[in-house]
């Protein structure tokens, strides 16, 4: 999502945070690790 230009507001919505600090943690992981933890967004999703 990030390298897709997503803002971090939108992503920390999506992720439930309150706070963008809170996303940015998350943010600068390596993005390969991640992506060996991350669920997949259900279709038909709206943000």
């Amino acid at each position: 999502m990030l390298r897709a230009t997503v803002p971090v507001k939108e992503i920390g919505d999506l992720l439930g945070h309150r706070a963008a600090d809170s996303t940015l943690v998350y943010l600068k992981r390596a993005t390969e690790d991640l992506r060996a933890v991350a669920l997949e967004i259900p279709t038909g999703v709206k943000a």
